[in-house]
């Protein structure tokens, strides 16, 4: 394996993905037998770990909660991903990524550590209507039910959205700021809120619920909340 103790090996070819990744999404196309992947940290009290794909090491620093690696094009077919705790080679969990070409995938660890798992999330990015913002929700809060995503007094997005699930791609206007908050679909239970948040015309944007649902921590930042996050 890569050594895991040396990041700045990698970095150069990553920000070339990125930067290579902006081009094929504007002209809507990709390198032929690539893919683009994303990894995303939402497993409240996983420790800290390094992401790596057919035992080479893809990232510079480590996934802490709520932390994302951008899009970066891999190679085709069935990929080996793991995640391994910081800069050792002790394994956290394996799987498997069946990467098909010019698909955009995001990989989520998700679910309370050391039960965590892998949720990949086959991704459709494509621009939005002129003057508008493309949201999406995923409910990834630990233990929680079916929840809505509220963008306003009463003003509903998307509802039922079940744990380790997401809604489809939905419009709203975007140069301006948005009061977020989630909720079980009656309105009971815990709440979850983002307040004065600017969505961007053109942009496209997960917002994703994160922490545990059930507040049995006491500390803040793992309690039910939302991730607001740029695809």
């Amino acid at each position: 394996m890569k050594s895991l103790r040396n990041r700045k090996i990698g970095v150069l070819a990553i920000l070339l993905a990125v930067f290579s990744l902006t081009s094929c999404l504007k002209d809507n196309n990709t390198a032929p037998n690539s893919a683009w992947l994303s990894v995303i940290n939402a497993s409240p009290n996983l420790e800290n770990f390094d992401f790596v794909i057919d035992n080479r090491l893809v990232n510079n620093d480590s996934f802490s909660f709520t932390e994302r690696l951008p899009y970066f094009d891999i190679y085709t077919g069935s990929r080996r991903i793991g995640i391994y705790k910081d800069e050792t080679t002790d394994t956290l969990r394996t799987g498997t990524l069946l990467a098909k070409p010019g698909e955009i995938y995001s990989v989520y660890v998700v679910g309370e550590a050391p039960s965590h798992e892998f949720l990949t999330i086959t991704d459709s990015l494509t621009n939005p209507t002129t003057g508008k913002a493309q949201i999406r929700f995923l409910n990834l809060s630990v233990g929680a039910p079916a929840l809505k995503l509220n963008y306003g007094v009463d003003s509903t997005l998307v509802s039922d959205v079940a744990y380790k699930k997401h809604s489809k791609f939905v419009e709203i206007p975007g140069g301006k700021k948005y009061n977020f908050s989630v909720t079980t679909q009656t309105g009971s239970g815990n709440t979850g809120a983002e307040n004065g948040v600017m969505i961007e015309s053109g942009k496209i944007y997960t917002i994703w619920a994160k922490g545990f649902y059930n507040n049995a921590t006491t500390v803040d930042s793992l309690k039910l909340g939302l991730k607001i996050q740029r695809n």
